[in-house]
């Protein structure tokens, strides 16, 4: 399991730094060497290009209607949550067990807040989609590691994906993830895909490596990842970051701060996987809202084409296939949704209701004959029948006469060479081989 021990010594850290300013703040995730590096591939303009897109995707929709599920800490009932919050199970049972992850998380996703216009403000990304929190991890309280322990996490995240699954999530956020996958994990997965439920990564990594180890469950087929970037003009990550940078990366998203609510409605700053997440699964929650039906894989299909910059050749793992764009990817999910299942008819095609040849022929009129004639023909078709009678009574008697020499006979099922019952094959067997 990825340990959060780094990101609580970071918050406290954070919090005695932040109490003089009167601001709180959690940590984050990742370096700031390697995030500058992958930053740098984005233009100065990047930011303010992102900033205007969300804003603009927010005419068409906030993500109303949509409900996504956070997998993660426990999520206090905070004003900017007021009646978008549905409280599902406690995987994790733990007196005082903290909820500041996960509130901080639910209010990055879907918060309101006083600026409801400026998408790096105290907004959430899908302000206008509901929040199925489901507790499966506590990363402060004491005896909270049992929970997060190899072979238990996966088997706790695999009933949480599933009660989301059946109780209505369009989106999953798993907010935790560990270096290894259960079966019980890829099928939990595996029944979201097929409820069409967008299942996203927890945008970790576990080592600065390139490209870094694979992290479960966001390395799942299926499962939508993202890495985070530093863009320049933003306020930038306060504390250290270590973004995946692996194949699993879909596109690429700000890992700059963001204000937060957290428990008790206190102000906090958050950036790293927190801002990741919240930048994916609230575009994700766009698209969503609009196209209820889209399936994931066309959800991840219109993140790729739509994203901003693509990077030379086309992806790469540092990036994937470039930035984020929110309108973009709308427009783009419009169009694949457009295409169908079937595939339309080319130029030249014949419709299903065309004939071969000439047109489709009129009536025929039948001809008429004089009763004398038909009378005729009536009596040399029953003289005809009675001679064929004869000749089958003749036959039969010649049958029954004993023959000088048997036929060999040929193998059992066989027939003669070149005949066949209906339905054999030509080879002369039956049934066919």
């Amino acid at each position: 399991m990825l340990s959060r021990t780094r990101v609580a010594a970071l918050t406290a850290l954070s919090l005695s730094i932040a109490a003089a300013a009167g601001m709180a703040a959690p940590a984050a995730s990742a370096s700031p060497a390697l995030a500058a590096r992958a930053g740098a591939h984005f233009p100065a303009g990047a930011g303010r290009l992102l900033g205007r897109e969300m804003a603009q995707a927010w005419q068409i929709t906030r993500g109303q209607g949509v409900t996504i599920a956070v997998l993660g800490t426990a999520v206090d009932p905070v004003t900017g949550l007021a009646g978008k919050l549905i409280k599902g199970p406690d995987y994790a049972p733990l007196a005082g067990a903290s909820a500041t992850d996960g509130t901080i998380m639910a209010s990055l996703i879907a918060g309101s807040g006083p600026t409801g216009t400026n998408p790096f403000g105290t907004i959430g990304r899908a302000p206008g989609a509901k929040i199925l929190a489901e507790q499966i991890a506590d990363f402060d309280s004491h005896g909270g590691n049992r929970y997060l322990a190899n072979g238990t996490w996966q088997r706790i995240m695999a009933r949480a994906i599933r009660y989301a699954v059946d109780h209505g999530a369009q989106v999953i956020v798993n907010f935790p993830g560990g270096g290894a996958s259960t079966p019980a994990l890829d099928s939990a997965v595996e029944y979201a895909l097929s409820k069409n439920v967008v299942v996203m990564g927890g945008a970790a990594a576990t080592s600065r490596r390139k490209p870094t180890p694979l992290v479960y469950p966001d390395s799942l087929p299926g499962v939508i990842n993202v890495t985070g970037v530093t863009l320049s003009g933003l306020p930038k990550p306060q504390g250290p970051d270590i973004e995946p940078a692996n194949s699993s990366v879909l596109v690429a998203v700000p890992d700059n701060s963001l204000v937060a609510t957290g428990p008790g409605d206190n102000p906090y700053t958050a950036w790293g996987f927190y801002s990741d997440i919240a930048w994916a699964a609230g575009t994700v929650a766009l698209i969503k809202a609009v196209y209820p039906h889209i399936t994931p894989a066309e959800v991840a299909r219109a993140l790729a084409e739509s994203a901003s910059y693509h990077p030379a050749g086309g992806y790469n793992i540092a990036v994937g296939f470039g930035l984020i764009n929110p309108l973009g990817a709308l427009h783009d999910a419009a169009a694949l949704v457009r295409l169908g299942t079937s595939a339309t008819a080319g130029a030249g095609a014949a419709s299903a209701t065309s004939h071969f040849g000439s047109p489709q022929p009129a009536a025929i009129d039948a001809v008429q004959h004089a009763p004398v004639k038909l009378a005729g023909f009536g009596g040399g078709v029953v003289v005809g029948l009675a001679l064929l009678v004869l000749a089958l009574i003749l036959a039969r008697r010649r049958r029954r006469r004993p023959v000088a020499k048997p036929a060999t006979a040929g193998p059992a099922g066989a027939f003669p060479a070149g005949t066949y019952p209906t339905g054999a094959s030509p080879t002369g067997t039956f049934p066919p081989p």
